[in-house]
């Protein structure tokens, strides 16, 4: 058995029910920057390997992730807890390993962890140190450190750690550079155990417990496996439900601005990911819309060296009309599309709640230029937000109907609720957003969800007068959903596809038929 230093661990939240689909595993993408720092431990001479215990369980619904570090003897494992939604199942299993192994290093990263780093030392004594904001060189430096015995850390940057009994704060003084970014590696997958099968059937964030691995992939995915383009770091706005916002990045991981990978790094990632099987790229990064000259300049050289893929892209304004005629040129594929997000169908809540935000009237100018090129696209909108009111709905819900009666290119439009996202504006500042919440610190967080919760419909926080005559987040959360289902249901057979409510209902009615019976059947035997 090959030695082993240090094991990457990634653990999604392996409870989740929704009626339509049943039980699924949950936020199964691995974060964008974890190859990275794998593949840079490894190119240091330190044997590394990423375990991902949806992908075991998947292979295996018996995989025991303490039998396997008994075989492999690592003396650290990293733990990302990036998505808040893991917090119960990382937490779980960090103290099951530090019970059977009180010598392994337990160590957490990722936005979460980095928000709530002191509470969860505080709280959790497995964990032996947490690496605030971005890792790269704390990280290399950590791993270092520790194997040659040494107990003194406090020259690693951005870590909080365990000394004798205290709690340790070093400064949060690492940010990744430009030269960071360009000299790592986002596409090692060999050092992630089982990454065949990563490629090719985490297509979506969700896998669904009841069918094969073969079925998800043509049920409830994109049929296309796509790849999680690392394009860059940043963001120089604020929208008020995100915690990826600028005054976060600022106080969570010490970013101060926005930063590229340069182009050539970008397309080596390209060709690799492409030589690994994935076919379609994924692409949220777009710090600055109205100023696309990166973009123009990374497609043109895709032009220039022929490389066929396909690409979604989420643009966080409204795309210019060169980006529009430069991606369709680059992008001619019918599985190439470009996403929006107006999040509401008021230009006055829009304005409020997005940090690059737009009127109706240049989002129909947009589908215009869209539709002329014929390029794909998606829309992405929201409700149950601050200040809107059940009478601002009827803004989206015509909105909606006259997107789908004149923009037969807009592929879907998919509308979700919020959950409430640690370190966004509304979490820090609930009452000035008019926000009743009882997730404050990881404590909640964690409790929260310890559960077997109904995903996309528990949203952690509520609004007392958003309804007449609610009076307390469960049934604030029964009204949204009621709504949600009669005029916004967009599931559809086809995952690339959505439906208009009606047909949405009657689909998602069916496939919960499907499901109950499916259960009532195994269970006979």
């Amino acid at each position: 058995m090959e030695r082993l230093d240090c094991l990457f661990l990634h653990v999604p939240k392996l409870q989740n029910y929704y009626r339509p689909i049943g039980s699924f595993i949950w936020i199964n993408f691995l974060p964008m920057g974890l190859l990275g720092l794998a593949d840079l431990l490894h190119r240091n001479n330190i044997p590394t390997e990423i375990v991902h215990l949806g992908v075991e369980w998947i292979e295996n619904p018996d995989f025991s992730i303490l039998d396997y570090l008994r075989k492999k003897s690592p003396k650290i494992v990293a733990f990302d807890l990036h998505w808040h939604h893991q917090s119960y199942d990382v937490l779980e299993v960090a103290g099951k390993i530090k019970q059977a192994f009180p010598s392994i290093y337990v160590l957490l990263g990722g936005f979460t962890a980095s928000l709530y780093h002191e509470e969860i030392l505080r709280n959790f004594d497995a964990v032996d140190g947490v690496i605030r904001g971005e890792a790269e060189a704390p990280i290399l430096e950590l791993t270092r450190t520790l194997l040659q015995g040494q107990e003194d850390l406090f020259s690693i940057p951005n870590l909080t750690w365990r000394r004798k009994g205290r709690i340790l704060i070093n400064p949060l003084s690492y940010v990744a550079s430009e030269k960071d970014l360009n000299d790592l590696s986002f596409t090692n997958f060999p050092l992630l155990n089982h990454y065949s099968t990563y490629i090719r059937f985490i297509g979506q964030p969700f896998y669904v417990k009841g069918v094969s691995k073969e079925k998800n992939f043509w049920m409830y995915s994109l049929k296309s496996p796509i790849y999680h383009l690392t394009v860059g770091r940043g963001c120089p706005v604020q929208c008020t439900w995100c915690s990826g916002n600028i005054p976060s990045q600022k106080t969570i991981t010490g970013r101060r601005g926005v930063t590229y990978r340069g182009v050539k790094g970008v397309l080596e990632s390209i060709r690799e990911a492409l030589s690994y099987g994935y076919e379609t790229f994924h692409i949220c990064f777009d710090p600055y819309p109205g100023k696309p000259d990166y973009f123009l300049e990374l497609f043109e050289r895709i032009r220039e060296e022929k490389i066929q893929m396909e690409c979604f892209f989420e643009s966080f304004g409204l795309p210019t009309s060169a980006f529009i005629k430069s991606f369709k040129e680059t992008f001619p594929g019918a599985k190439s599309l470009i996403a929006i997000s107006p999040d509401v169908g008021s230009d006055r809540l829009r304005k409020v709640h997005k940090g690059n935000a737009y009127t109706n009237r240049d989002l129909m100018a947009c589908l215009d230029q869209l539709k002329s090129h014929q390029v794909f696209c998606d829309l992405f909108f929201t409700m149950g937000v601050p200040f809107e009111r059940e009478a601002d709905l009827q803004e989206t819900i015509h909105l909606q109907k006259t997107i789908r009666a004149h923009y037969p290119n807009v592929r879907g439009i998919r509308t979700f609720t919020i959950e409430m996202e640690p370190g966004s504006p509304w979490h820090l500042d609930p009452e000035t957003f008019g926000v009743k919440s009882s997730l404050w610190n990881f404590m909640d967080f964690y409790q929260y969800h310890s559960r077997d919760e109904n995903a996309f419909s528990s949203l952690g926080y509520w609004i007392p007068d958003y309804f007449e005559g609610v009076k307390d987040a469960k049934a604030f959360e029964k009204r949204l959903l009621e709504l949600k289902c009669r005029h916004f249901c967009f599931i559809h057979p086809n995952a690339r596809r959505s439906s208009n409510p009606f047909w949405g209902r009657r689909l998602c009615g069916l496939s919960n038929l499907y499901w109950k019976t499916r259960e009532l059947l195994i269970k006979k035997g």
